[in-house]
């Protein structure tokens, strides 16, 4: 529709420089604004693409934080319980639950950012429901 618009534009002023109304000089410099008028809405729309493009690489980093805050800890503490030597003092589970509190901070705040992407939307929720169970747990 812009495209046609435009076009109508063109044949408007040639139509007036051809009758003599506006000057050559007038002409080119009408022309000038009616081509670049569809060329910033172009950019604009380039730019929101961009933007969504961003967004959802941030859900993506969110939900793989998230999913990593959850297993990685864990499993590190399997790893150290089971490779530790017979008679061992026992590891204690705070650096792993520093390490998973970690991730899972870093994933709710790049979740935030990225709310609108289907992503940052799962990271954030679950986050919110573990730190619910937690809570319910711990008190």
């Amino acid at each position: 529709m812009e495209n046609a618009s435009s076009l109508s534009s063109e044949e408007e002023l040639l139509g007036l420089r051809n009758e003599g109304k506006i000057s050559e000089g007038q002409y080119q410099e009408l022309l000038g604004a009616v081509r670049k008028t569809p060329q910033k809405e172009q950019a604009e729309a380039v730019t929101e693409s961009d933007e969504w493009k961003s967004r959802h690489k941030r859900g993506k980093i969110a939900f793989t934080l998230m999913l990593a805050g959850l297993v990685l800890p864990v499993t590190c503490f399997l790893a150290v319980q089971v490779l530790a030597p017979q008679g061992a003092s026992p590891v204690i589970l705070g650096p792993w639950f520093i390490l998973g509190l970690a991730l899972e901070l870093t994933a709710f705040v790049m979740g935030t950012l990225a709310w609108p992407d289907l992503f940052g939307k799962a990271a954030v929720i679950t986050i919110a429901i573990l730190a619910v169970i937690v809570v319910l747990l711990v008190s």
